[in-house]
């Protein structure tokens, strides 16, 4: 299933997400691990 990097707005499959964070009962997928760190630095800002 496609996703989107809520962080650099890169689409890709889940199955080849670089990571992946839980919140609020939400999984967000990510190309590298760097979009992810900034996103848990500031969720609000991408949710």
């Amino acid at each position: 299933m496609a996703v989107k990097d809520p962080v650099c707005g890169m689409t890709l499959e889940e199955a080849d997400a670089a990571a992946t964070v839980d919140q609020d009962g939400t999984t967000y997928y990510f190309c590298s691990e760097d979009c992810a760190e900034e996103f848990r630095n500031d969720p609000a800002s991408y949710t």
